[in-house]
């Protein structure tokens, strides 16, 4: 099911040195005139005084220049440097299409650039887990986390049957999550032997999922090598190695990229089981999971033997939820109550707080894009246009993945809309955006016979932009 329809093709393709250079200068100087203009509008022109963090559109941030470990950081930073470039050498003049090689760059890059910031702020803070090392990032308080509730667990089934009565008492991360969030690292404590190996297999794990998940996604629709490179693109991303060692959110974004997966395959058994089992996974570790259900019901509005896949995922979410609330006593929606309540205590932030609720719409998408990197974010929107020609000239392998864009791009908005994201971490909390933001990037790159030179160049612009985040930033995660 490779292909597709590529009315326009550029000699050139993709981005010169002298283009990467400039898109990076105007990213840079744009985002620091974003942030003293709305600085400036809301204190000066409004005298509101609104919340706006110091270093807009980053909110859980500091810099972190003076303090990078010595000589740690610059090895370990020069080490990755040389993985990626023998990473990308190996993907783009020996392998072209095998997934591996991916994985094992991906995941050895994670693992780097992470231990940048030290073994205890780098794989043990991110769960909170118990030490002496430094507990939080210069000026940002630890909420706490998952793991925190997680080792406090004695008997599973008394923790799910008396959850909403303790929910607010938790720490922060897991009051606002459903039980699911708690169990995943109860689970990984459990089978491991230390929290190190709960960070280090969670993180490195779950990214060779998602990436394997998105290589057989975007394989669906495009040649295997567009696929590999589009893939080594996704664990190159600012977002992927800063947040995925290690969070829940990486944990969120394979399951709802597996349910995309089965849903896209041509048997309905898998369509509909393999899709209701993820769906239901990720529902029990985020209530955001409704940002798929939008994505489902627009890819079976245009391929109708999904209807009945979709109604048995609706279905058997309600079944399940019916059936915990019986056996359990656990309630779903009154959870979702208490967390909403927790994160928004003067109700909806867009009548409780209008200027912050417009502040925050705006950072959402300015960190996500930022995250994702100028360079990724151009060839989106060439990309879009491609699929937009090759679906009118009603190719199957343009609509579908434009469709599951589209419809992406729609329900994060209305998950915006509703206030939801006003806390910060955006790209975080949405990682499992990142995978269909990239399905027309993968488009753009199909529409190009851009060289190798060329392909490389992009590589190092967006592991360039990577690294550079992780080395002067102190991130919470």
């Amino acid at each position: 099911m490779t292909g597709g329809t590529d009315s326009t093709r550029h000699s050139a393709g993709l981005f010169s040195l002298r283009r990467v250079l400039a898109i990076g200068w105007v990213t840079l100087t744009t985002v620091v005139f974003c942030n003293v203009l709305i600085k400036f509008v809301d204190r000066q022109l409004l005298g509101a005084n609104t919340r706006i963090p110091t270093f807009w559109p980053l909110s859980k941030f500091t810099l972190r220049i003076e303090r990078i470990p010595l000589p740690d950081a610059p090895i370990l930073a020069v080490v990755a440097i040389a993985v990626f470039l023998v990473a990308t050498v190996y993907l783009l003049r020996t392998d072209r299409n095998s997934v591996v090689p991916v994985i094992v760059a991906g995941i050895a890059l994670l693992v780097l650039t992470t231990l940048t910031h030290g073994v205890g702020p780098g794989l043990l803070r991110p769960l909170s887990a118990p030490g002496s090392y430094e507990r939080a990032a210069i000026g940002i308080a630890d909420p706490g986390g998952y793991y925190e509730a997680a080792v406090t667990v004695a008997d599973p089934i008394r923790f799910l049957e008396t959850f909403e009565q303790q929910q607010l008492s938790l720490p922060l991360h897991a009051r606002t999550h459903p039980p699911g969030a708690v169990f995943t690292f109860y689970l990984f404590e459990l089978l491991l032997p230390s929290s190190l190996a709960v960070s280090l297999v969670v993180g490195t794990l779950s990214l060779a999922l998602a990436a394997l998940l998105l290589f057989r996604l975007l394989e669906t629709y495009y040649p295997r090598d567009v696929a590999q490179f589009t893939t080594f693109l996704f664990v190159l991303l600012p977002a992927v190695q800063i947040y995925a060692l290690t969070t829940l959110d990486i944990v969120i974004t394979v399951v709802l990229l597996g349910a995309i997966y089965c849903f896209t395959r041509e048997s309905r058994l898998l369509a509909a089981l393999g899709t209701l089992a993820c769906v239901f996974v990720a529902s029990t570790q985020t209530f955001v999971f409704v940002f798929i259900l939008p994505v489902l019901a627009a890819y079976a509005a245009i391929r109708p033997a999904k209807r009945r896949p979709f109604v048995v995922v609706l279905v058997g979410l309600l079944g399940a939820y019916t059936l915990l609330a019986v056996v359990f006593d656990f309630n779903y929606l009154s959870s979702f109550a208490a967390a909403s309540q927790q994160q928004n205590p003067g109700g909806f932030l867009l009548f409780a707080e209008p200027l912050r609720y417009l502040y925050t719409r705006i950072e959402d998408v300015a960190e996500i894009a930022l995250f994702f990197t100028p360079y990724l974010g151009l060839l989106a929107i060439a990309g879009t246009r491609v699929l937009w020609q090759g679906a009118r000239g009603r190719s199957t392998h343009d609509r579908e993945p434009l469709v599951l864009f589209a419809a992406a791009v729609v329900s994060i908005l209305g998950l915006f809309a509703g206030g939801v994201y006003h806390t910060g971490e955006t790209a975080r909390g949405v990682l499992f955006l990142y995978p269909f933001l990239l399905l027309p990037v993968a488009a753009a790159l199909r529409a190009t016979n851009a060289a190798r030179a060329r392909r490389t160049l992009l590589a190092a612009a967006v592991f360039g932009q990577t690294l550079l985040m992780q080395l002067i930033g102190d991130y919470w995660w």
